[in-house]
């Protein structure tokens, strides 16, 4: 009993700032080992005829809420072709080091096809008993601000390498590197994708990269790879057919290629969010638009050195000059599906460059239209560029070629067209991506450089028709400006909603092109597309009355927003996005499939249970611009302040070693209680428990939840099978606590 009360009074001291014998370095690393283990690997599985429990597909993952939350992508998580499997296993590392032990079944919350990203939430033990999630406390991260990454800043990536987990052992594996580029996609902006050059393999998609204050950054993404639509990395990790040998008889597990592209934790904000508010999107069903009648194909590539706010070119090169920082490759899709697989691959004089490529990724951009890949903030080494493009392992165009290099050379040049309404004085005015229906298209674009012996041309199109057009011109006029161009109908024969497009040529040569999207109603010189937005939170036509308002009370379950439209073509690319006290919630970006023109159309949001407080806003954007927008508020009209937990506070990790060898005792339980309670009112329910941990071989934990500085004391309780039990329940944190806490503890045999 002396010992033990000595034991006791060394715990409490260390608490207050004694200094203790340094332990491992890999044990102080706090941030590294609050990774690992808050990282898990995820299994798509299935039950066999034979009653066996078969493994359709992998991936990693990472615990972001210590309730159960996990941040994933897409396609580890969602049942597929390749991925035929009806529930998902968490496996945790239980001990820093060792493979991961299934423990816990788990279900998608909320996902996003086109960002490959989803949330999961545990929902149940292996023996599908239901988990409270209010009683876990489990290892998790905080997400970073990865729109301040910079070019060479450094990284961590964590995740699980292979299916037959021999490398590391089975243990999740950490790999440093450095962000080496940054890839632009169309609909998601310049930083669409980090790069780096480390080598991490395809089984860590899903897992986490982080910055080296340990937070979430990036999420390590690539699908599986793809030859002519055959996946050609499927390992053969177990017998499924029951025939007691692992052959090409089985189901393998597709894995991808080594991964080089990243997604940014922020397109992940809103999944993460929603989940923890327990809300769901609600879109109101709408009709098919159009069918595919043919293959998948990409086309028209051509190279652009910037792009506009709406997602156009600016103009069209053929080359670039040494020193290039900025360069997109603009393609015409037709007939894509979202979710299939598509991959840009660059050669740089004939070798692989795997900077400016992008590994196969998750196609979110509709049936048809314009898309863009391409790179930002980095120099474009000289050389000859190939450039070509893949969907689901085939090659469906002939590559683009682009030379780097040399000096900026004083070509003829075309760039920068704007599509507008024209005012009383022929000026062009409320230009943009969107012009509203009428009868004339008016667009102006720049020239420099342009001389009286070049011959030019305008070709108009409707969407993908081609116009008859004029005869070419011979140049006249001055050699840099701006020139007015445009395309009438009879005023009573006015166009028809829909995509429009304008390439102007100097010989036979593209000098620049764009797209106008013709929709809505002209209100003075803007455009009007929806109108009389307003919010309810029932959708019973009886009630509508009285539940149509901009003010709801805290026990609504739903809440709608309905507006009206006017003339907007089928497959037109529009947005819906919800907030929440301005923090994103959900954004998509889907073809139009209402009718051209209506009333009552609806968005909503649905909880699991009562719609928590906060000023929820829905926007609707065209063309990148938002057309309309209104706010409803709920309850309070804020989010309660404990909506947005973080990890700050204090690190407890240690060491618990046997008091006559000194050794390191394994599987011990290191019990820290909530502070509304001692050690004496301890009854063994989890909802007592603040965090548990369970040393590793080595005798090493480390608590999963930081301990709050000036709290009121927390009590720990020591129990190891053999050994006599530790306790305390005087476990100060005040400001003058080291972070991390690291604690020795002894314990003496039973």
């Amino acid at each position: 009993m002396r010992i033990r009360s000595c034991i006791v009074s060394l715990l409490v001291c260390t608490l207050v700032g004694a200094l203790l014998p340094p332990l491992p370095a890999r044990a102080q690393d706090f941030e590294t080992s609050n990774i690992l283990r808050a990282t898990v690997l995820i299994h798509q599985v299935y039950t066999n005829t034979q009653g066996d429990v078969i493994i359709a597909c992998e991936g990693s993952g990472t615990l972001v809420s210590p309730d159960g939350l996990i941040l994933t992508n897409a396609h580890v998580a969602q049942p597929s072709a390749l991925c035929k499997s009806d529930r998902l296993v968490i496996s945790l590392t239980l001990r820093e080091g060792e493979a991961p032990v299934p423990t816990y079944y788990a279900e998608v919350v909320n996902a996003n096809q086109g960002y490959d990203l989803a949330v999961l939430r545990i929902v149940s033990t292996l023996d599908n008993r239901p988990i409270d999630t209010s009683t876990l406390v489990l290892p998790f991260v905080e997400l970073g601000e990865s729109e301040n990454v910079t070019l060479d800043n450094t990284l961590e990536i964590v995740g699980y390498t292979t299916p037959d987990g021999t490398d590391q052992g089975g243990a999740a594996a950490v790999i440093r590197g450095t962000i080496t580029g940054f890839t632009a996609e169309a609909r998601v902006g310049n930083r669409a994708w980090f790069k780096t050059r480390a080598p991490i393999p395809g089984g860590m998609t899903g897992g986490g990269a982080y910055d080296i204050a340990g937070k979430l950054i990036g999420i390590p993404t690539i699908e599986p790879n793809r030859s002519d639509g055959e996946n050609i990395d499927c390992r053969l990790v177990q017998d499924s057919n029951g025939d007691g040998r692992v052959n090409r008889l089985d189901t393998c597990v597709p894995i991808g290629g080594f991964i080089n592209a990243i997604r940014p934790s922020r397109l992940a904000r809103g999944l993460i969010l929603s989940a923890k508010l327990g809300l769901q999107p609600l879109v109101q069903p709408a009709s098919e638009v159009g069918q595919v009648t043919g293959p998948a194909r990409f086309s028209r590539l051509f190279f652009a050195p910037a792009v506009t706010a709406a997602g156009q070119p600016t103009t069209v090169v053929t080359g670039m000059p040494a020193g290039t920082t900025d360069l997109y490759l603009f393609f015409d899709y037709d007939n894509m599906l979202d979710g299939m697989i598509y991959e840009l691959r660059v050669t740089r004089d004939g070798i692989p460059d795997a900077t400016y490529s992008l590994a196969p990724a998750t196609w979110s951009g509709g049936q048809r239209g314009l898309w863009y890949i391409g790179s930002s903030a980095q120099v474009w080494p000289n050389g000859v560029y190939e450039f070509s493009l893949f969907i689901d392992g085939k090659r469906t165009s002939d590559p683009a070629k682009l030379t780097v290099g040399g000096p900026a050379q004083a070509l003829p040049s075309m760039s920068d067209i704007l599509f507008g309404v024209q005012s009383q004085e022929q000026q062009l005015v409320s230009a943009g991506a969107v012009i509203p229906v009428g009868s004339v298209i008016s667009a102006e674009f720049v020239f420099n450089n342009m001389t009286p012996d070049l011959q030019w041309r305008r070709v108009w199109y409707i969407d993908d028709l081609r116009l008859p057009e004029e005869p070419p011109e011979q140049w006249s006029g001055s050699s840099n400006g701006k020139r007015s161009v445009s395309l009438a109908e009879p005023p009573d024969q006015p166009f028809q909603p829909g995509r429009y497009r304008l390439e102007i040529w100097i010989g036979e040569r593209l000098a620049v092109t764009s797209d106008v999207l013709m929709l809505g109603a002209q209100v003075v010189y803007d455009t009007q597309i929806f109108k009389d937005m307003s919010y309810t939170n029932t959708l019973d036509a009886k009630q509508l009355d009285r539940t149509v308002g901009l003010t709801f009370p805290t026990t609504i379950t739903s809440l709608y927003a309905t507006f009206n439209w006017r003339d907007i073509a089928p497959g037109i690319p529009w947005t819906w996005r919800w907030t929440v006290d301005d923090n994103p919630l959900f954004e998509e970006t889907v073809p139009w499939q209402g009718a051209p023109t209506g009333d009552n159309m609806w968005i909503g949001l649905k909880a699991l249970r009562t719609m928590p407080d906060g000023a929820y806003k829905l926007d609707l954007i065209v063309g990148g611009v938002v057309r309309a927008t209104a706010t409803a508020k709920v309850g309070l009209g804020q989010l309660p302040v404990t909506t947005f937990g973080t990890a700050e506070g204090i690190q407890l990790q240690g060491v618990v070693v046997d008091a006559e060898t000194g050794e390191g005792i394994p599987g011990v339980q290191v019990i820290l209680l909530k502070v509304e309670y001692a050690v004496a009112d301890f009854t063994r329910d989890r909802s007592e428990i603040y965090d548990l941990s369970i040393t590793d071989t080595q005798g090493q934990f480390s608590m999963s939840r930081l301990l709050a500085r000036d709290s009121r004391p927390y009590s720990m309780i020591v129990l190891a099978q053999g050994y006599l039990p530790l306790s305390s329940d005087n476990i100060t944190i005040d400001d003058k606590t080291a972070n991390p806490l690291v604690l020795r503890m002894e314990l003496n045999k039973d």
